[in-house]
Formats: structure tokens, sequence, C-alpha cells
């Protein structure tokens, strides 16, 4: 086998040579930047349509298109954007439970309010009206009647994941702060503005820094994992799970058990650090546009981009969910929530469909809530190892891993809540109790992770190229011929195969 550290760009290059053949053989087609356009447009003219006068209809036939256009994608569209491919499908799958969730799972105008800004005109005793000289007063907006207030409030819908300004902010991002909580959910005055102002939440200006240290930080960490995982042939796909990791790592293979564990790591810590560097593009775009131009963020939307406390992070904190709750903690309180609401709701439409009092039992809900959750998430995942270019096993990879989450996670709170109480264990210490939740937390996922981490590597998910510049491949560092600029490969080509919709400007 070739040096790694030579054969990487040409593992590349093989990559496309190969795909631009299959496109050319008309086995697949390529992706062209008018599908990306009509995947945002059409949910988008959904949601602005309003309900009365047949949009509901409008809605439903825009939605059944985009069930079409998504299934050509999953069958015949590929690129190598992406991790050889697999944004495209982890997207397209994604983006179907999202627009399911806002047109079938929904009611768009009675379940959706957005907090947004408003200049406060308060009501004095004489009948006369006094502006507030408090910096933003918000309240609940429901769908809009206005057109541009729609078409604002409608793209902030479907463009956000964690709805930290609407009603369903997602659990773990914390409370509102007191003074916003008190202008929404009760009556109002300036003077109480100003006293219950919640002075525990940090400026706009110290969370932008913050995201920026942030993107800086894992910045440097993707460099490093990047010029470090090519160095190993189990990261670009091409060496079996047993084969030797590279020196120093070559030692562990005194143990197969060290191996995995080395693998595991890196690859769980890859997306995490992938995950925080791009979530921090968001408040140092939008807050930064905010803080650099607020009359001109207040004009182009009615969303509170200067609010610090729109943008949480992105994880919560580690040890202590995995310790207190186990398994339950980890993946519901400290790895991030980005698709928890859609999760929860498709989970909420199936109970619905049950009889009222089937889907109204207790641990009905939480094992269907738990199970759907999984379930869905293993399907989008799925979905990214079925458009990679290479060959992946999406079924038994990262499907089965995330729906043996709900099978760990049920077993623990049967265990917790039945088996353990008729226990002689009431006096376990606490500090025995975290132990043995965080080892069975590291036992589940070390045994069932490698389920989805070599199907990432095996797809090709690490050949992405995350960063544009690298210091420590412009040092010399690592990787073997390659220079301070990564980027050097055109990410857009033009194609045509004499058609006029096969035509246009690919992405490559």
């Amino acid at each position: 086998m070739a040096d790694p550290r030579h054969g990487y760009k040409d593992l590349i290059h093989s990559h496309e040579n190969q795909l631009d053949g299959l496109l050319e053989q008309g086995i697949y087609k390529p992706v062209f930047l008018y599908h990306v356009l009509l995947f945002n447009v059409l949910p988008l003219i959904g949601l602005v349509l309003p309900r009365g006068k047949g949009g509901q209809y409008a809605r439903k036939g825009l939605f059944g298109l985009f069930i079409a256009i998504a299934i050509q994608a999953f069958r015949n569209h590929r690129t190598l954007v992406g991790g050889n491919g697999y944004m495209l499908g982890l997207m397209t799958a994604w983006w179907l439970i999202w627009n399911a969730t806002l047109f079938v799972f929904s009611n768009l105008e009675h379940d959706f309010k957005r907090i947004e800004r408003k200049t406060a005109d308060l009501q004095l005793q004489d009948g006369a009206q006094e502006t507030c000289d408090c910096k933003d007063t918000f309240i609940w907006q429901s769908y809009p009647e206005k057109f541009g207030h729609r078409l604002d409030w409608s793209a902030g819908l479907l463009f956000n994941l964690r709805g930290p300004e609407w009603n369903w902010r997602a659990p773990h991002l914390g409370p509102l702060p007191q003074s916003v909580h008190t202008q929404l959910h009760s009556g109002f005055t300036c003077a109480k503005f100003k006293a219950q102002d919640d002075a525990t939440y940090i400026s706009g200006k110290e969370r932008f820094q913050a995201a920026f240290r942030t993107f800086l930080k894992y910045y440097l960490v993707l460099d490093f994992l990047k010029v470090f995982m090519m160095r190993d042939p189990y990261f670009q796909g091409l060496a079996s799970v047993n084969s030797p990791p590279p020196f120093p790592f070559s030692y562990l293979t005194i143990h197969p058990f060290l191996v995995q564990f080395y693998r595991l790591f890196f690859s769980s810590f890859g997306v995490f650090v992938a995950l925080e560097f791009v979530t921090a593009l968001s408040p140092i775009f939008f807050l930064g546009l905010a803080l650099a131009f607020p009359n001109a963020a207040k004009k182009l939307t009615a969303a509170p981009l200067g609010a610090p406390w729109v943008y949480a992070n992105t994880f919560g904190p580690f040890l202590s969910p995995i310790l207190d709750h186990g398994l339950a903690g980890c993946w519901g309180r400290w790895w991030h929530q980005l698709f928890r609401f859609g999760f929860a709701a498709t989970a909420r439409w199936i109970l619905s469909l049950l009889p009222a009092k089937l889907s109204s039992h207790s641990q009905v809900r939480r094992v269907t809530f738990i199970v759907v959750a999984f379930s869905v998430s293993g399907f989008v995942h799925a979905c990214g190892s079925f458009t990679q270019f290479t060959e992946t096993k999406p079924v038994s990879g990262p499907f089965l891993f995330f729906s043996l989450q709900s099978v760990g996670i049920l077993g623990e709170q049967v265990f917790k809540r039945s088996i353990y109480p008729i226990l002689p264990l009431s006096g376990t210490p606490r500090w025995l109790r975290r132990a043995a939740n965080f080892i069975f937390v590291f036992c589940w996922l070390f045994y069932s992770g490698s389920l989805a981490a070599d199907d990432f590597a095996r797809g090709g998910l690490w050949l992405m190229e995350p960063v544009p510049f690298s210091l420590l491949r412009g040092l010399g560092i690592g990787l073997q011929g390659h220079g301070w600029w990564c980027w050097t490969e055109p990410w857009f080509r033009y194609w045509s195969d004499g058609t006029y919709w096969g035509s246009g400007i690919r992405v490559i």
C-alpha cells in the first residue's frame, strides 16, 4: 500500500475520475446549483403562502414535489463535496424530515410563534403615550399577515434548528433571561424591564468574542486532526479495522481494544470538533452583523439578532449529564440537539395516529419518543452513508448504531425504575452510582460505536477538506507535498449532457 501521506491527493483525484466516468455513462447524475436552490426555495414558497384561499393545497403539492426531488436525489444524484457525498444524503434526509414537520406534523398558523423586537409605547394614566427607552422590547409574533413580514418570519422558521427565539426553543438551551420572560408572559412596564434584567447573561460583544475564540480554536484543532488522521489508511477508507495504525499508535497493536479505542476516539472527537467549528459561524456572522450594523440588522429582520441569548453553546456540559443520567444524559443533555425538534415532532405525529387511550399512556409516550427519535436519526445518517461514492453499509452501520442507542436508554431506564429499587442497593453512595453510569455509557458506546465509525471511514467522510488554509501543512508538518492553501480543487464546474435540465453549474 502506498504511503498515505503521499497518496491522499491521489485518492481524491481517483474518486473524482471514477465519478466523472459514472456521470458520463449516465449511471449517476450530477448535483447542480439549481437543485440546491430548489431545495430551499420550494419550502419557503409553501411557508409564505397563506393557508386560506387554497394555500393549504398548494403547500401539500409543494411538499409532494419536494418528496419526489428528494427520492430522485437519493437514487440518481452524486457529488464528492461534503465527505465523499455524505452531506448530500444527510441534508436531503434532514430537509425531508424538517419539511414534514412544518407542512404535515404541525399547524403552521397555530403552532409557531417567534420572539420579535418591538418599540414599546406605554400607556400612561392620563392616556398619553410614552416610548420606552429600553434597548429592546419583545413580543410573541404568530404567522404574520403582511407579505414582507411573513417572508422574514417564514425564512427564520425554515432555516432554524434549535429555535432559540421560537416557542419551541430547545430545553437544553436554558431559560430565557428574566427580563425577556417577563415581557412575554406578564404585564410589562419599562421599570420592570430594567429591574429584572438578567445580569448573568453575557453581553453581545462578549458572546461574539467567545464565538470567535471557539472558531479559531477549533479551526486549529481541525487542521491538526486532518493532518493526523490522513496518516492512517483507516480514515482514508483504504484499510480494514484490523490494520495497524501509524506511529506512534502502532504500539497499541498489543491489544485490539486499544486500537479500536484510538479510532473511536478520533472519529467521535472529529465529529464534535467539526460541529463546534461550523456552529460558531452563526454568532460570528449574525451577531457580528447586529453589532457592527445595528440599524441595518433591525431593518433586515424583526428577529433579535443582537440578543446574546439567541446564540447558546452547541453542546452542554460533558461529565455531569453522563454521571447523573447515564446514556440518556449523554444524548439528551450533552450531545448537540440540532435535529431534536424534528425528531420529537415525528414522534408526536405517530402518537396522534394511535388510539387516545394508548397515546396518552406515559410509558407508551416515553418509549415512542425514544425509539422514533433514534430511528429517525438513524435514517438521516444512513441516507448520508447511502449517497457516499464508495461502498458503505447504511443499514447495518449508522442506522443500527443509532437504533441501538434507544435500546440502551430503555434498558437503562428499566433497570433504574424497576430492577434497582428491589435490589439491596438503597445505601449505594452517589459516587458509586455515578461511576456505574459512566462505565455503562463507555461500554455501550465502545461496543456499538464501531458500527458508525467504521462506516464513516469506509465511505470517505474524513476525506473532506475542512479548512482552506493549513498552518501545519504550510510548515511542512504531516502530509507531504501540500502547501499552505488546501482548497486547490474547484467546487463547481460546468456540466452538460446535451439536455436543458442536464446542463448547468455542477457541484463537484
